[in-house]
């Protein structure tokens, strides 16, 4: 397509060459003054100006199909492509041999108006026309000839693009596109989307008009719409450039970039921060192999944020901007990161990179890669032998034969969100909102939130978290530790923490909707808990009496406690009957306690499995706060009982305490 700047250039070279040479009409009469006062307005940007003028001039010379092709031109940079094929093809139709260029424009804006078969006509009749000789065109702006060399290099691109758009419909079964509307789009461009996982915070980039920096705000959903749009505060000075976000999906760390500020190697740089919703806080450059002397920028984390997808224009790429690859080292810096290969990028332009939360299904951008228009957004597929699949264009409606790019998806992996610069917007770029077909889905992930805590103390442990199939994961000073997991998967998690018994158990991890984390809890068993009752005075030494030792022996007790259905904390009867209960251990050294949950086998399994580990760990805070001390207690939920039994008596936890007597 001929960018609008091109177009531009062009008419600026029709209208120099005229007022250089005597103003006259095809037909050998001298242009008008309004004709004149029309081309000026058209060259100074005046559109609707020029437009008013060249309608003045059709009044009383309708023959001048100069004035008409002029027209078709404003309305073709105003965006109102339907009006400017109107224009064009009454010109053409007047008279078929007016000027060959315009075929191609006709061409062009058929493909913008949605209608491929005919712009694959026009096209075709603009290289047809190419063997005809100059003299045989009325149109007395020959200069527009020398630009169709520039027409003609396009030629093959515009036509592939047509035959994309006529073998993509409904290529997705994308129905519905949804601007997000005035609250978040404006006359400017905002671009670069990004969603928190409940979809009620929105983070984007804009540039409120042509001499604004570029900012990053955000705005809330509230009562069905989002709200007015208010600045994010990255502490970039006045003159600096900031914007591009993505937030690993735990919420809390955000990537965004940021330009000519201090710290920055290169033009731009990706950085990192806190975030607590819309409040960012303890902004650091990354460390590592990310940043460069070159233009880093539009990064993409993982759902875990142990992988870093970015756009660059760095040495050793393919040409233009490249997607680059970079992973988190233990120590929390960046390697160096590597490129994603000649599948995905090209000489051209390859930017705004996305990866699912599966991290196996890429979206980008690119005018690379055959397109619809400007710039269209492509996906590819992680094979299994760690290759990235041939890009596949996503087809309209998310394509179309303008601008696209920086498609997101939610965190529930069908919401998807992108930039394009359609005319139907509210001007530049603007913020559209899509449902994904089911046949595009990746692999249905649960984010999992876990906490390490003292199984007597509740209180939160630093250590090592060892899971089946993943790498290592350090606890926060919370306990806090977040995973992105196959739904239905089974984890097999590790810990080993000095003065701690180590901790083994696994955890089936349902299908959840993520707006909120699916959440687990490791309690680990101290090895022994110390005695903090207060102390009697030391006897004095001739105080002291030997007395004869007592062989202790262990015994068990045994209690269970019943629930009603679906609850997992106790009624008074049960409370009143537990108490009775540990009446009994006082004055006793009590060694382990074992507390198993069960559930009867009404609901799925998954759900009666959580429910019976709720019960059992309801009975350990209860006998936490009773001030029972123990050396180890022990906690399990082992999900539905499938018996002959009445569902009551299945409702239930079994405590054993064993005690030296």
């Amino acid at each position: 397509m001929i960018p609008k700047v091109l177009l531009i250039t062009m008419m600026l070279g029709y209208g120099l060459t005229l007022w250089a040479q005597p103003q006259v009409t095809s037909a050998g009469a001298p242009f008008s003054k309004d004709f004149q006062q029309g081309e000026a307005a058209l060259l100074n940007k005046q559109y609707k100006k020029a437009i008013r003028l060249f309608e003045k001039v059709l009044k009383t010379k309708p023959e001048l199909h100069a004035a008409r092709r002029y027209i078709g031109i404003c309305y073709e940079l105003l965006g109102d492509y339907q009006k400017a094929l109107g224009y064009y093809e009454a010109v053409l139709q007047r008279d078929s041999m007016f000027s060959r260029t315009l075929y191609f424009r006709a061409g062009e804006t058929s493909y913008k108006t949605g209608n491929p078969d005919q712009a694959l006509h026009y096209l075709a009749k603009f290289e047809i026309m190419q063997a005809r000789p100059l003299h045989e065109f009325s149109s007395v702006e020959a200069p527009e000839f020398e630009k169709e060399s520039e027409m003609m290099e396009r030629l093959d691109h515009t036509i592939r693009a047509c035959l994309i758009s006529k073998d993509s419909v409904n290529f997705t079964g994308i129905k519905n596109i949804l601007n997000l509307g005035p609250t978040i789009n404006s006359r400017s461009d905002e671009y670069f989307p990004f969603v928190s996982n409940d979809q009620k915070l929105l983070f984007y980039t804009s540039r409120k008009n042509v001499r604004a920096r570029e900012n990053l705000y955000y705005s809330t959903f509230e009562n069905g719409q989002w709200s007015e749009s208010r600045p994010i505060n990255t502490k970039g000075s006045n003159t600096s450039h900031e914007g591009m976000s993505t937030v690993v999906r735990d919420g809390k760390i955000m990537y965004f970039t940021a330009c000519n500020r201090e710290g920055v190697q290169g033009p731009c740089d990706i950085m990192q921060a806190q975030v607590e919703g819309a409040t960012v806080k303890r902004i650091e450059t990354l460390r590592g192999g990310v940043n460069s002397e070159k233009w880093e920028s539009q990064a993409s984390v993982s759902c875990d944020g142990t992988t870093l997808y970015f756009a660059s224009d760095r040495e050793g790429g393919y040409g233009g901007t490249d997607i680059w690859v970079s992973k988190r080292l233990l120590d929390g810096s960046w390697s160096d990161p590597l490129n994603l290969g000649p599948d995905i990028n090209t000489p051209a332009y390859e930017e705004s990179p996305f990866i699912t939360n599966d991290g196996q299904t890429l979206y980008f951008s690119s005018d690379g890669h055959p397109g619809l228009g400007d710039q269209d957004i492509f996906m590819s597929r992680l094979g299994k032998d760690g290759q990235w699949s041939k890009p596949i264009n996503l087809g309209p409606p998310v394509n179309s034969p303008h601008r696209e790019l920086c498609l997101i998806l939610a965190a529930d992996g069908k919401t998807g969100y992108f930039a394009s610069d359609r005319p139907e917007g509210f001007g530049g770029l603007d913020i559209y909102q899509f449902l994904l077909p089911s046949e595009l889905y990746s692999e249905a992930i649960t984010f999992v939130e876990g906490f390490v805590r003292d199984s007597l103390l509740d209180i939160p442990i630093s250590t090592v978290v060892h899971i089946s199939g993943h790498d290592p994961i350090q606890t926060d000073e919370n306990g806090r530790f977040f995973i992105c997991v196959l739904a239905y998967d089974v984890l097999d998690i590790q810990a080993d923490k000095e003065w701690y018994h180590p901790y083994r158990n696994e955890f089936i991890i349902p299908f959840w909707n993520n707006r909120n984390f699916y959440t687990i809890e490791i309690r680990m068993n101290p090895l022994r808990v110390p005695d903090l009752s207060p102390k009697s005075p030391e006897p004095r030494p001739e105080e002291v009496t030997e007395a004869p030792l007592k062989r202790r022996e262990r015994k068990q007790y045994m209690h269970t406690i019943f629930f009603e259905f679906d609850k997992s904390s106790m009624n008074a009867s049960e409370i009143s009957n537990l108490g009775s209960f540990l009446q009994q251990m006082k004055g006793k050294t009590i060694q382990r306690v074992e507390i198993i949950g069960f559930s009867d086998d009404t609901g799925p399994d998954i759900y009666n499995l959580k429910l019976s580990e709720e019960r059992a760990k309801h009975i350990a805070l209860h006998l936490m706060e009773s001030g029972l001390l123990v050396d180890q207690i022990y906690i399990e939920g082992r999900g539905e009982i499938r018996d002959d039994k009445p569902k009551n008596l299945n409702r239930k936890v079994e405590v054993k305490v064993t005690v030296l007597e």
